[in-house]
């Protein structure tokens, strides 16, 4: 087995509403056979892998996929449900796979599964081909390294349980999330009302406050100068000096790095200046400055402070190990670290218990070495220190708190400027008050962890997720309106008339198309960005107050969708083009491609369909949202039928726009306000004008308002170029168009037919990766939409030789009863043009499909020295 390609899918896509990996793999040295015909290959993969045996596959029970083994199955089939089975055992639930041939005589399959982690759904997948390499060579492989392998990828790459927690509340509220690079840090919601974490760090949390939290020193004095109890304490810089500074305390001391986190470094009730050397050097392995305090005595608790309130309380215990007589201490740490409780760092509920100095010293103290044997029954404290990072457990006792300590946390946090902050305190009993037993605030920590509070060993859970989600969001979800476009042709258009109509409301638009990326007018990056990425780029920018994504079918199939839900979804229309790619070869595969965007809409949201185009009208079955058609067609028998359940539709008839609700129409504009729809005479222009008014309607904007933001569109010549993009010449007139398909090209020559001309000149070409029956219905329709064809080809071939589809078209429209004297090659884009304009009569309409506008608006330009066209209105 080869692997030839692994992508990543992280949206919701063609396949699943969750990420799936999608491999590319050739299969050719298995000789094209099944599975019952490779001998004892099935018997010997069960016993490798023997909880295959539980796959259900397509029968629907345990067993099926043994099954199906049995039966015979291909090779491509056993690699989905191998990589499956070996991220299961590293702790992924995968619920979903599917493969496919994609090219029989090369035994190339696509495998699909679904994934949680993408580093180790990744690795999964060369792991189980190797897996089964191995096995079909006769070796008896073992699986064991693998899952080790893919469990250590799922430890390092995902969200540890704080952030989980956060995550996971963010769900249940409905409030997207977006992971920014490969650490721990997160997006929450869209746009403008977007904020950020950290773990338990957020976009509001104080720069400032985190630095002082990190200056243990700088943090006891301003606590102490806030008039808040900490312990008596001073810095030191070397072993002399803090000798000398610990033969001023009367009792026990704490020695700690002055910078650290986690515990590490700290010695506590030290009375010896022999250990005081000792705690010296391991701090100052963490910091050059130590600090050196006195020790108070009592419970060790982490008070949890969120938005100004107690949330959540724990008493934190020290490890401790119980001895049976015949282990020694060191393999008691080691048989409790093997509790599927405790993880490497901060991977789960409990950390491994750390063997490093400070346990060592504190073992000695008492003792002790890693080697002795606690005697049956005899209690041994590790670490006098109590930090979950090290191997410590928790009890709540949030109900327990007595009021004055809570204030006390929340107002230690205050004075740190903290929105999030974990406040050590000391206390013989936290029922009672600080005021009474000489309470100290001993630390406050940024970015605390909430493992403790998640799953205390012992005592009630708390959800400090939605207390964090609850300060960051107080109110909704995060969530910014959403129109999602797509539709073979068209998207451009809609998205571009709706971004302007936005804007006219006075809002922030991020908008993606083919053309570029904007905001409001501002163009961020130019090219094709009609995908999930350029998506996301808007959804991320802090501005954005709605975005309108142009959603196009190639990057639906690369990389899935780059948002969750979308609050509006307009599908324009479905007809041939792009088939054979992607494994998808008809038009019904394409109609389920672009059905995505209706099915991820809010349940309150609305998916908005051409009732005109027979693929798009049937696909509200599968809308998540409610329906609303548009049509050209007043008498439209979907429409009537969807108005007579007190639908919603937006209509056109010879001269007005009409927005309907069950029987109640309301007028939005008359067509010849709106100059691309050329009074009416470009239909498939009146057709994007009104999706676009369905939109702007589903958003909740009545039809005066609608009627001010879309009158005028196209008067501009910047607001839809390169789509019917006219040009007024010497005696003749000139169109630049980007129709790249069959339905494309009968649109504009429809729209064409219906003003004055002598001939229709056509200068057309079509992309490389077009399958030959695309290409050979585009040369049917320019053969009876032109009096004169002038074929280019694309610069960029993708894939076919020069020529090659210049060719294809030049023979299919001969065949059509094109005269040879009508056609002419001329490769070049550029060149084609210029013929074109040189040989234009009187009367005639040169059209052009371009690959790249600028070149040719250049040449358009300087034929007639003119540095803007007129545009006139057509509609007069």
């Amino acid at each position: 087995m080869k692997i030839h390609q692994v992508k990543a899918i992280e949206g919701a896509n063609f396949f699943s509403y969750r990420p799936v990996i999608r491999g590319i793999v050739s299969i050719a040295e298995w000789q094209g056979k099944m599975t019952h015909e490779l001998g004892d290959f099935n018997q010997r993969l069960l016993k490798a892998l023997p909880s295959l045996a539980d796959h259900t596959c397509s029968r629907g029970k345990p067993g099926g996929f043994v099954e199906r083994l049995e039966e015979g199955t291909l090779p491509g089939h056993v690699l989905e449900h191998v990589s499956i089975e070996l991220l299961t055992l590293a702790g992924e639930k995968s619920r979903y796979g599917k493969t496919r041939i994609l090219v029989e005589e090369m035994e190339e399959y696509e495998v699909i599964y679904e994934y949680e982690c993408k580093e180790a759904a990744i690795e999964a997948l060369y792991a189980a081909a190797g897996f089964l390499n191995r096995l079909r060579y006769g070796e008896e492989p073992n699986a064991e390294p693998l899952v080790a392998q893919l469990k250590k990828l799922r430890s390092a790459y995902m969200p540890g349980p704080s952030t989980q927690a956060i995550l996971q509340a963010c769900l249940d509220r409905g409030i997207p999330y977006d992971k920014l690079g490969d650490g721990n840090l997160y997006q929450l919601g869209y746009g403008r009302l977007q904020k950020r974490i950290q773990a338990a760090m957020t976009s509001g949390t104080s720069c400032i406050g985190t630095d002082i939290a990190a200056d243990k020193q700088l943090t006891r004095l301003i606590l102490s100068e806030s008039a808040i109890p900490v312990p008596r304490g001073k810095i030191a810089s070397s072993e002399e000096e803090i000798l000398k500074l610990f033969r001023q305390f009367d009792g026990s001391v704490v020695v700690k790095p002055c910078m650290g986190n986690q515990g590490k470094g700290v010695s506590l009730n030290l009375t010896k200046e022999s250990e005081i050397v000792k705690a010296c050097r391991l701090a100052q392995i963490y910091s050059t400055k130590v600090i050196i305090e006195e020790y108070i005595k009592g419970n060790n608790y982490r008070l949890l402070v969120v938005g100004g309130k107690l949330v959540a309380a724990a008493r934190r215990r020290p490890p401790i190990v119980a001895g049976n007589g015949k282990s020694s201490i060191e393999e008691l740490i080691e048989q409790e670290n093997n509790n599927p409780l405790r993880g490497t760092g901060h991977e789960k509920y409990l950390s491994k218990i750390a063997v490093d100095p400070v346990l060592i010293l504190d073992l000695s103290r008492q003792g002790f070495s890693l080697k002795s044997v606690p005697h049956l029954g005899e209690k041994v404290v590790l670490r006098q220190s109590a930090n979950l990072s090290t191997g410590s457990t928790a009890v709540d006792v949030t109900d327990l708190v007595h009021r004055d300590n809570a204030e006390l946390a929340v107002y230690a946090a205050s004075v740190l400027g903290l929105d999030i902050a974990g406040i050590d305190f000391i206390l013989e009993d936290i029922r009672r008050s600080y005021r009474e037993q000489d309470g100290r605030i001993i630390e406050v920590n940024a970015a605390p962890g909430l493992r403790m509070h998640l799953l205390p060993s012992a005592g009630q859970s708390r959800n400090i997720g939605r207390d964090i989600v609850n300060i960051l969001f107080p109110h909704g979800n995060g969530r910014i309106p959403i129109v999602s476009v797509t539709g073979t042709n068209g998207k451009t258009t809609v998205v571009r008339l709706l971004s302007k109509m936005l804007r006219k409301q006075q809002l922030t638009v991020g908008m993606t198309s083919t053309e570029g990326i904007y905001i409001n007018d501002r163009l961020l990056s130019k090219g094709d960005h009609s995908g999930p990425a350029s998506a996301r780029t808007v959804l991320r920018h802090p501005d954005v107050q709605v975005a309108v994504l142009e959603t196009a079918r190639g990057g639906i199939l690369r990389a899935g969708l780059g948002y969750d839900y979308a609050d509006v979804a307009i599908i324009t229309n479905i007809s041939e083009d792009h088939l054979g790619q992607y494994g998808i070869d008809t038009i019904e595969d394409l109609s389920k491609v672009k059905s995505l965007v209706a099915e991820r809409v809010q349940k309150h949201g609305f998916a908005i369909l051409n009732a005109d185009d027979p693929q798009v009208v049937n696909l509200d079955q599968k809308a998540s949202g409610h329906v609303i058609y548009f049509s050209t067609e007043i008498q439209n028998r979907r429409i009537c039928k969807h108005l007579a359940f007190g639908g919603v539709a937006v209509v056109a008839d010879q001269k007005k726009i009409w927005i309907y609700q069950g029987t109640c129409g309301s007028t939005v504009c008359n067509l010849n306000k709106i100059p691309i729809t050329w009074g009416g005479k470009a239909r498939h222009n009146v057709q994007n004008v009104l999706a676009a008014v369905a939109a702007c309607y589903a958003l909740g904007y009545t039809a005066p308002q609608i009627r001010r933001a879309v009158s005028g569109f196209g008067q501009n010549p910047e607001d839809n170029q390169g789509r019917l993009e006219y040009y007024e010449m010497d005696g003749f007139k000139v169109i630049l168009d980007y129709g790249h398909n069959p339905a494309g090209i009968k649109e504009v020559v429809q729209t064409l037919q219906t003003i004055g001309h002598k001939r229709i000149v056509g200068c057309i070409g079509l992309p490389g990766d077009r399958s030959d029956t695309t290409v050979k219905q585009f040369a049917r329709e320019a053969a009876a939409g032109f009096d004169l064809l002038y074929i280019k080809e694309d610069a960029d071939l993708r894939g076919r030789k020069s020529g090659e589809i210049a060719h294809m078209i030049y023979e299919e429209a001969l065949r059509e009863g094109k005269k040879a004297s009508s056609i002419k090659i001329i490769l070049k884009e550029e060149e084609a043009l210029r013929e074109a304009l040189a040989k234009a009569r009187e009367g005639d309409i040169v059209v052009i499909f371009y690959e790249k506008a600028e070149p040719l608006r250049k040449i358009i330009n300087d034929h007639l020295n003119l540095i803007l066209p007129e545009i006139r209105n057509l509609a007069d």
